[in-house]
This record gives structure tokens, sequence and C-alpha cells, in this order.
């Protein structure tokens, strides 16, 4: 993962077991590359890794590593932001 805001960069290993999902620094060759924004947007939900390898925002470095990612990172429900339009009319904050 790139960070040009912060100017650092790393690799990062993601396992998912049973649901919960563990993020440890590694030293291995990457399945995917990509910045801090696309993966922000990954993982709010905005977009699915397979359309930002398509787009050229992320690099996949081994076959079937965006379908992957697409599986971990898809929720059982839509993540939102959480913002004042979401209320529904006429609702109280």
């Amino acid at each position: 993962m790139d960070d040009p805001f912060l100017g650092e960069r790393g690799r990062h290993l993601l396992t998912v077991r049973d649901g919960r999902a563990v993020c440890v620094p590694t030293d291995r060759d990457p399945d995917l590359s990509l910045d801090v924004r696309d993966l922000g947007s990954v993982y709010l939900g905005g977009t699915a890794p397979s359309t930002l390898v398509r787009a050229g925002h992320v690099r996949a470095h081994r076959p079937g590593a965006a379908a992957l990612a697409d599986a971990l990172f898809r929720g059982e429900r839509a993540r939102t932001a959480c913002t004042g339009s979401d209320r529904a009319a006429g609702s109280s904050p």
C-alpha cells in the first residue's frame, strides 16, 4: 500500500478466518498493489477491488487476486457514510 500524503509504503497481509480479519506487516510478494485512497474506497464499500483493477487504479499480481479481494471485502450489507442527509425526511437528529 502506498500513502503519497505521508510518503509511506508497506506490505500488509490480510487474513480472514471465521469472519474475523487480521492485518499484519509482511515481506511477502503482493497479490494486489494499491494506494491508501483505493484502500479507503474498498474498505468503505464504495468500489470492489476488481473494478479498481479494471480501471487501472489497482494492480493485480496474481490471477484471481481481485476476485479474492472482492470476496474478502464484501460485507453482509452495504457500508454507508453517515451524514445529515441520511436522515429520513421529517425525522429529528
